[in-house]
């Protein structure tokens, strides 16, 4: 077999190649060690004093010295990490800033001699498992380098650059199911991983719904998932929303989510997903008794209003909404409507067949405007209280 190169895929690996460089080299400023003493700390803020400090503390000021170098992309930082080795020689770091210092001025032997010797003392230096997660994804051994992005987030799930280093997984297939088998661990950096410190851009939101969707083994439960399916609806995208809610939410379904209201009040923060109801000043609405299903439902004003909805991802085609609804005690409730659009707010309310005994049904056709739909649910003044006893959805052949 005969293996074409192309120029396309030449600068491809070329660029990632100076992407993981880049990120080894950003995360020298987190490899920056905490100095021990204060002629120390004097050294480090005067570099010229780095002779007289005693042996003991000169590897802390000149691992100083070569981290601010690194980070400053200056030659000098190989000269100061020599010597930090030298003042030192077992310890992890400086070995580690050797490496990158070695990388920094195009020694890549070197380099890699340093880490390894780096490894040997320890595993603890991030540079150093930076260093290796790397090479393990060079050589296309996706889970060591995931096993090694464990180990550098486990020691700092807050680490700077991680969203940097995470890109790397996220690009390609094999790297993305590296980490949903990571994740099957639920490692201590799951909920930064998930977006917890604050919103994530879409594409970013979108790759790893997909990456947490596809984790092997055991649900994690819908209050696990529930702040980035809400922060995918917020960006715009319901159906990868959705489908994380479905992989692992026992609560989600396809249609409408808790037809029957069996599940209020919710024992935790909803999601729009489930049944969101509305209530205040000319509304009330509240579970059915303990021993029964459903929704007991007033308005009191004077014009319908909506008293409940929920988030459907249908796709296009038509449906058959149908259910059961009663003016308490037992008469047909037809002051009940419905909707389902792309507008949570917007009310264009669909023609409903109503029987004597309560059931209702409704035909609707979905179209492709919008990838998410409210259905809600609105309630036409009245003196008695309506019972909704359940609310279904289905495709229609």
């Amino acid at each position: 077999m005969i293996t074409i190169v192309t120029a396309a895929r030449i600068h491809d690996e070329t660029a990632l190649m100076a992407r993981r460089l880049t990120v080894l080299l950003a995360l020298l400023a987190y490899a920056a060690l905490a100095l021990g003493s204060g002629l120390d700390r004097l050294a480090a803020k005067e570099p010229g004093l780095a002779h007289f400090v005693p042996s003991a503390f000169a590897a802390g000021a000149h691992r100083a010295m070569a981290a601010r170098a690194l980070r400053s992309g200056k030659a000098e930082a190989l000269t100061a990490a020599q010597g930090a080795v030298a003042a030192d020689p077992i310890d992890p770091h400086s070995a580690a800033l050797l490496g990158g210092s070695s990388l920094l001025s195009g020694q890549p032997q070197q380099a890699d001699r340093a880490f390894r010797v780096a490894a040997q003392l320890g595993w603890r230096d991030p540079l150093t498992q930076l260093y290796f997660m790397n090479q393990a994804l060079r050589s296309g051994n996706a889970d060591l380098a995931a096993l090694r992005l464990d180990a550098l987030l486990r020691q700092n799930p807050l680490l700077p650059v991680r969203d940097m280093v995470l890109s790397q997984f996220e690009a390609s297939s094999q790297g993305r199911n590296a980490l949903s088998r990571r994740l099957a661990l639920r490692p201590p950096w799951t909920n930064e991983f998930m977006g917890r410190e604050g919103p994530l851009p879409l594409s970013v939101m979108r790759t790893r719904a997909a990456i947490v969707a596809n984790v092997p083994g055991k649900r994690w439960g819908c209050d696990a998932v529930a702040p980035l399916v809400r922060s995918l609806v917020k960006g715009g995208d319901a159906a990868a929303a959705k489908r994380l809610w479905i992989a692992h939410c026992p609560d989600a379904s396809p249609g409408v989510a808790d037809p029957s209201f069996a599940r209020l009040p919710a024992p935790r923060p909803v999601t729009p997903f489930d049944w969101n109801l509305v209530g205040g000043g000319d509304i009330a609405v509240l579970p059915a008794a303990a021993n029964q299903a459903g929704l007991i439902a007033t308005v009191s004003g004077a014009a319908s209003r909506q008293i409940a909805w929920q988030m459907l991802t249908l796709p296009a085609g038509t449906y058959r909404i149908r259910g059961i609804a009663r003016v308490l005690p037992g008469t047909s409730a037809n002051a009940l409507s419905f909707s389902l659009s792309c507008d949570p707010g917007a009310r264009r309310p669909l023609p409903i067949t109503y029987s004597s005994d309560g059931h209702f049904n409704a035909r609707i056709e979905v179209d492709r405007t919008c990838a998410g739909q409210y259905l809600a649910v609105w309630l036409a003044p009245g003196t008695q209280p309506v019972h909704i006893e359940k609310i279904e959805i289905e495709p229609q052949g």
